[in-house]
């Protein structure tokens, strides 16, 4: 799994709906209530109007053993933290000393193209640096400690997939080169630096990188019959990429005073955000996040486990974050479903109704399929009454009956419809569907 950035809400840009003053905070809770007790999930949100909270709630942890939370309790926030190193970032320029042109052999000559790249192309992913968290196709190398020389031979290693300027690709590489560049025109870790214009200037006391004394921080989980704990990066890693650890609140917070210019002037912030004309997606520290008619800015993240957004509405004074450090309805749909009721659009919570099969009838499914041309092998078990698949090198998970010889695992929106007199399956996932035979 992969610490990038994943958009949250893709819908229809066009709706003639006006933003509902009065927030039905009620039906919030109510969708937030039926996520719960069909144990979908674990996390928390936070929505802000007008500078004040007006919703937060923490869900799901009454279905894990052996773990002490409260509202202080933070979640890994993965790539959000890109957000704020990119603030940071501006913080320099604003102050002289730093240059969106400037190129980055003036700090790290090894790396290749560093003549070429900028810090424009690092901050907007237009630098052709691959992706460090991703080694020799390994996508948990960073499970445990490497070296800060580890990561530099890995970026070095990659090299550049196209010329600076010229395409966007997401890269985790172009992120770390921004710290280790704010850390030395600071002569200043970037824990230090967070918390002395980020955390103390914003009163943000549940909000910090990575730091060895570190408390109160929720682990990730993924669903297999129960929760259970995700080995996850060891974020002393990917510090200033995706280390961050904070509440939903605490994120709220912070975006409202960046979108009150307290904390960058006016045209940084303008500077970050993505350029709609030019339907740029990332810009250069925000990103867009779309929901019919209404443009809100932030950034997401993806750790192993959890998943975040953090997002602000300007013309609304709309702010909603979110994290799931448990996922089994998709973080993306259940964004969708609270944005619906602010909005006052039509929604109806999510079926969840299941059908439950005895053990021997799950063996007429059991077996390896594949399809000529499809890179992976799909292997499907059983545990006791639990149908689960495991494609070729990935972990197992769990699959819910909904239908006839039809199953689905509902966080990667992934359909099995099994023809079992044939031997064959059918899989959906995202408008892909692919013939697979039993072998």
């Amino acid at each position: 799994m992969k610490l990038n950035l994943i958009l949250a809400i893709a819908v229809s840009l066009f709706s003639s709906t006006v933003f509902a003053q009065d927030i039905d905070l009620e039906k919030i809770d109510n969708f937030v209530s039926h996520m719960e007790h069909n144990n979908r999930g674990i996390g928390s949100v936070s929505i802000f109007k007008d500078g004040e909270e007006v919703y937060h709630r923490s869900f799901g942890q009454s279905q894990l053993s052996d773990i002490q939370y409260d509202h202080t309790t933070k979640y890994q926030v993965g790539s959000v933290t890109k957000m704020i190193t990119a603030t940071l970032i501006f913080k320099l320029i604003e102050n002289n000393a730093l240059n969106l042109d400037d190129p980055l052999s003036n700090f790290y000559a090894e790396i290749p193209n560093s003549d070429k790249i900028t810090i424009k192309h690092l901050l907007e992913h237009s630098s052709g640096l691959g992706d460090f968290t991703i080694k020799d196709d390994s996508v948990s190398w960073l499970t445990q400690r490497v070296s800060e020389e580890d990561v530099f031979n890995e970026i070095i290693k990659q090299g550049v997939a196209f010329q600076p300027g010229e395409e966007v690709k997401y890269s985790n590489s172009g992120c770390f080169l921004l710290t280790k560049i704010l850390e030395e025109i600071h002569d200043q870790d970037y824990p230090r630096l967070v918390h002395d214009y980020i955390s103390l200037p914003l009163a943000l006391e549940n909000f910090s990188s990575v730091t060895p004394t570190l408390e109160n921080v929720f682990p990730s989980y993924h669903y297999t019959g129960d929760w259970q704990k995700i080995t996850d990066f060891d974020f002393a890693n990917v510090v200033g990429v995706g280390d961050i650890a904070s509440t939903t609140t605490d994120l709220n917070i912070f975006l409202h005073h960046l979108f009150q210019h307290e904390i960058l002037e006016r045209e940084s912030v303008e500077q970050m955000k993505p350029l709609l004309g030019e339907k740029e997606r990332f810009g250069r520290g925000l990103m867009v996040v779309p929901f019919y008619e209404h443009v809100f800015y932030g950034h997401g993240g993806k750790t192993y486990g959890t998943q975040t957004m953090a997002s602000y509405n300007e013309k609304d004074k709309l702010g909603l974050s979110y994290a799931f450090n448990g996922e089994r309805f998709p973080h993306n749909d259940f964004a969708i479903g609270v944005l619906s009721i602010i909005y006052g659009k039509d929604y109806s919570f999510p079926n969840f109704e299941t059908i439950t099969l005895r053990p021997e009838e799950l063996d007429q499914f059991l077996g390896t399929y594949s399809s000529p041309g499809f890179p992976l092998k799909l292997t499907i078990t059983k545990d006791g009454h639990t149908l689960k698949g495991q494609g070729t090198g990935q972990p197992a998970f769990p699959l819910e009956c909904y239908e006839i010889n039809e199953f689905k695992f509902e966080p990667a929106k992934l359909t099995l419809e099994f023809i079992p007199q044939e031997n064959r399956m059918i899989l959906n996932q995202r408008g892909m569907k692919v013939d697979m035979k039993k072998e």
